[in-house]
C-alpha cells in the first residue's frame, strides 16, 4: 500500500485528503513575495492538493486590520470554498459586537489576533469579538511564542470563552511541552504547527504528548512555502491515519463547529 509520504515524494496530488490549511495569509509584507493574488495561492493549493485554506490579511498586525478585512471578503467571494477568512481586530479601536458579528454574518470562519501590537489577548477591548466568537462555536487563531505569560493569557481564554476554539499559532516554538501541557488541560486548545525553523521530530511530539486530536495544520503562507509545510507532517513518524487527523479531520471538525453556534 503506497504511503502518504511516498505519494508526495513521486509528486502526486494529494487532493483525496481534504486537506485544510488552518493559518495562511494574503497581502503586501515588508520582504518581496513573488506572486501576491489569491489566484496564485489556489494554484499552489490545486498542484498539492489543499481543499482550502483560512487566512488572514497582512493588516492583522497593524492599524489597518478593518482593511485587510475587506480585502479578505473579496477573496473569499471571488475563491468560494477555497479562501476561507479570519477577521482581524485592532484594540485600539474599541472593535465591538457589532464588527464581529458582521464578519460571521458575512461568512469568516473565525477570528485572528496578534499580539505584536502590543495589546495582550486578555485586553478588555478585545472582550467584545471574543464573546462573539465564543457564542458562535468559532476558532480564534492567536499568534504564540513560547511564554509563561502568554500560556496564562489563553488559560484565561480557555475559560471565559469555553466554546470558541483557540488555536495556538507556532505551536512548540521554544517550549513543546509547555504547549503540550496547555492542551492537554484546556479542553478548547488546539496546536497549529506552522514554523520557518521546525525542529526535526516536532509533529510527533505534539502529537504524542498534547494527542492527535489537539494538532492542525498550517502553513503560513504567504510566508512559508506550503508544499514545504506540510512534508513535515507526511514526514513525520506517526500513522498514516494521524496524519490525515491532522490535515483534515481537527481543521473540518474545528470549523464546522462554526455553523452550529449560529
Amino acid at each position: 500500500m503506497t504511503t502518504l509520504l511516498e505519494k508526495a515524494r513521486r509528486g502526486e496530488t494529494l487532493a483525496g485528503l481534504d486537506i485544510v490549511d488552518m493559518h495562511g495569509h494574503i497581502g503586501r509584507y515588508m520582504f518581496a513575495i513573488p506572486d501576491l493574488s489569491t489566484a496564485g495561492l489556489v494554484r499552489v493549493m490545486g498542484r498539492i492538493g489543499v481543499s482550502a485554506i483560512v487566512v488572514s490579511h497582512m493588516h492583522c498586525m497593524t492599524g489597518e486590520a478593518a482593511l485587510g478585512n475587506r480585502i479578505v471578503l473579496e477573496a473569499m467571494h471571488a475563491h468560494p470554498g477555497r479562501i476561507l477568512g479570519y477577521a482581524a481586530f485592532w484594540p485600539g479601536d474599541s472593535p465591538g459586537r457589532a464588527e464581529a458579528e458582521r464578519a460571521f454574518d458575512d461568512g469568516f470562519a473565525g477570528i485572528k489576533l496578534h499580539n505584536a501590537n502590543g495589546f495582550p489577548y486578555t485586553d478588555p477591548d478585545y472582550a467584545a469579538v471574543l464573546g462573539v466568537a465564543n457564542e458562535r462555536c468559532a476558532s480564534v487563531l492567536l499568534h504564540t511564542q513560547a511564554h509563561e505569560k502568554t500560556f496564562e493569557q489563553v488559560r484565561e481564554l480557555s475559560k471565559a470563552y469555553p466554546q470558541a476554539s483557540l488555536l495556538l499559532a507556532h505551536a512548540g516554538s521554544g517550549d513543546e511541552a509547555g504547549y503540550a501541557k496547555l492542551a492537554r488541560e484546556c479542553a478548547n486548545v488546539y496546536l497549529d504547527v506552522t514554523m520557518s525553523k521546525t525542529p526535526m521530530g516536532l509533529v510527533e511530539r505534539l502529537v504524542r504528548d498534547a494527542g492527535v486530536e489537539k494538532v492542525v495544520f498550517g502553513s503560513d503562507a504567504y510566508f512559508i512555502n506550503m508544499a514545504q509545510a506540510i512534508g513535515k507532517v507526511l514526514g513525520a513518524r506517526i500513522s498514516d491515519d494521524e496524519k490525515v487527523a491532522v490535515v483534515s479531520r481537527n481543521a473540518r471538525r474545528i470549523l464546522g463547529r462554526v455553523a452550529k453556534g449560529r
